[in-house]
């Protein structure tokens, strides 16, 4: 592996709400254009405003067009939202999907987690579409994830099996009226009419005391064999521990085993190269940030080639022993993140990610790298 070229996705220097930005997304269409996006606020954590935002490059990403909020949210029931995180899936000629993440605004004082009894303020998953290479969009439309009523912050883009059925990908949390014990949850959603309705909830992982969090899914070359990676915390060592790994050969109706891959980190979106091979990304901020790409010819179980793309010379960003409290006070301090891979054909991928010397100062990079 070696890198080809870099680049970032330029922000705006004079709007303070694009301070900080995170939780990327890069999508090449048919067309050639690669789609972006990422929430954009004032600074990472808790704030009165943000909204995720969308742009576009015509030119591999020498030039990106101003990011701005292609849909506004309605309100649920008469409780206004904010949008969180944007993904999106092309579908085809010039035709993609998004789906959007709403939260609960009502309230912008109460933070999003809330330690007293570990929940969520309200989140929900919208989804809309364009049909001009996402310079328009239709109305956005509410999912619907039942039975499942609790917070949904999605965990990534969704992706299409060989059959053309549609995943959706998210976690199920906890809801503030809930009194009972958390038990985090990974799960999935299916469409089999191009994202027009969901049905059919999937649950990945679901295990007292483990935390499975951060789902990194997506479809090998068969078209229906779904490989997941998991950034894991242990409830009750309050340890985190390495990136472990689950398979589904039934397009994520049933899992097999989770194993260990060895690595330690979050996990990123892997690809399949097409050759017999995966590529992954992980980050390891236990000493500092670094970003890895790493590829595998038995699905993440071992490891041939490894390539840094990204090294930080801050400090260590995470602690290997830490409390669910604690893991999401470090989670609002992390200036790198999020990282995952687009594969781009002809023996490239793309790794993209966040990066700053702050977590309220920082901006969208990516790395091309041929394989």
């Amino acid at each position: 592996m070696k890198i080809v070229s870099k680049g970032s996705i330029t922000k705006p220097l004079d709007d303070k709400n694009f301070n900080s930005n995170s939780f990327p997304c890069i999508v090449k269409l048919p067309s050639g254009r690669w789609l972006g996006a990422f929430k954009a606020s004032e600074k990472k954590g808790d704030c009165n405003f943000m909204h995720a935002v969308m742009t576009w490059s015509d030119d591999e990403g020498e030039s990106w067009i101003s990011p701005f909020e292609p849909v506004k949210l309605p309100p649920i029931k008469g409780v206004p939202g904010q949008s969180r995180i944007m993904y999106f899936l092309p579908l085809g000629g010039r035709k993609v999907l998004m789906v959007v993440n709403w939260v609960d605004s009502s309230d912008v004082s109460k933070p999003y987690y809330n330690p007293m009894n570990e929940s969520l303020k309200d989140t929900r998953i919208f989804f809309c579409f364009s049909e001009d290479d996402g310079e328009t969009w239709s109305t956005p439309q509410l999912m619907d994830t039942t039975p499942i009523k609790d917070p949904t912050p999605l965990t990534g883009a969704p992706f299409m099996l060989k059959d053309g059925t549609i995943v959706c990908q998210f976690e199920i949390n906890k809801h503030e009226r809930d009194k009972t014990k958390w038990v985090h949850k990974s799960a999935m959603i299916f469409s089999s009419d191009e994202g027009k309705s969901w049905r059919e909830v999937s649950i990945v992982t679901e295990v007292p005391d483990m935390y499975y969090w951060d789902q990194r899914p997506n479809v090998l070359k068969d078209g229906r064999t779904i490989l997941n990676f998991f950034w894991t915390l242990d409830g009750k060592k309050q340890q985190y521990l390495n990136i472990h790994a689950r398979k589904s050969f039934n397009g994520g109706k049933t899992w097999g085993e989770i194993w260990d891959t060895g690595v330690y980190g979050q996990p990123g979106q892997p690809v399949d190269l097409q050759d017999g091979r995966i590529a992954t990304i992980d980050i390891d901020r236990s000493i500092r940030p670094i970003i890895t790409v790493r590829t595998s010819r038995d699905h993440g179980r071992s490891f041939e080639e490894s390539l840094i793309i990204y090294e930080s010379d801050l400090n260590k960003q995470d602690s290997k022993n830490t409390s669910m409290n604690d893991a999401w006070d470090e989670m609002i301090r992390f200036s790198v993140g999020h990282p995952a891979l687009l594969y781009l054909g002809n023996g490239e991928i793309l790794a993209y990610y966040y990066v700053g010397n702050h977590c309220d100062n920082t901006c969208i990079e990516y790395v091309r790298i041929s394989v």
